[in-house]
């Protein structure tokens, strides 16, 4: 009986250890995370910058529409606000890569 609650407290517990990890490295990640994080960043902040032709910071879906076929598609979907306009997180999907 002890030996199957601290099995099932064991599992229980690295569940909140692996709900805790992201696939999305932060930027200030030491090795090779933390420089594909920050290759990435800037690839996806020189994609963004080129889609924003009035640079007003956000994408409206004429934006989105000319420079990216997938997110033109899921517009609705990637607008969390649903303010017609995709935000920098939204347009990465995370909150973790501040602009």
């Amino acid at each position: 009986m002890k030996k199957m609650l601290l099995i099932a407290g064991l599992l229980g517990l690295s569940g909140l250890v692996l709900a805790q990890k992201t696939i999305v490295p932060t930027l200030d990640e030491e090795g090779r995370r933390g420089e594909m994080a920050r290759l990435a960043k800037e690839k996806a902040q020189a994609k963004f910058d080129a889609a924003d032709e009035d640079k007003d910071g956000k994408l409206s879906r004429d934006e989105v529409t000319k420079a990216f076929t997938y997110m033109a598609e899921n517009f609705d979907k990637l607008d969390a606000d649903k303010d017609g306009f995709l935000s920098w997180e939204e347009y990465v999907g995370h909150n973790r890569w501040p602009r």
